[in-house]
């Protein structure tokens, strides 16, 4: 729900047309799952909601987001 959310106000923010929407939602899905297994991987324990590194895989979201608004644009 995490990653749909933010996806979906990036294209908010950024997004031209609905195409680039679900573009969006891989990288930030993808972006997602890589802060989260490398915040894991080095066990960096902030911000953590159970299991999940909530800090780390927002902050990995969100670049990948702008990157892939780079590679859209």
């Amino acid at each position: 729900m995490l990653v749909t959310g933010y996806a979906s106000i990036f294209h908010l923010w950024t997004g031209r047309s609905l195409r680039e929407l679900p573009q969006y939602l891989i990288a930030a899905g993808v972006g997602f799952v890589l802060g989260h297994w490398v915040s894991q991987t080095l066990q960096w324990e902030t911000w953590q909601v159970g299991q999940l590194s909530l800090l780390e895989a927002t902050l990995a979201s969100v670049i990948a987001l702008f990157l892939a608004r780079v590679v859209i644009h």
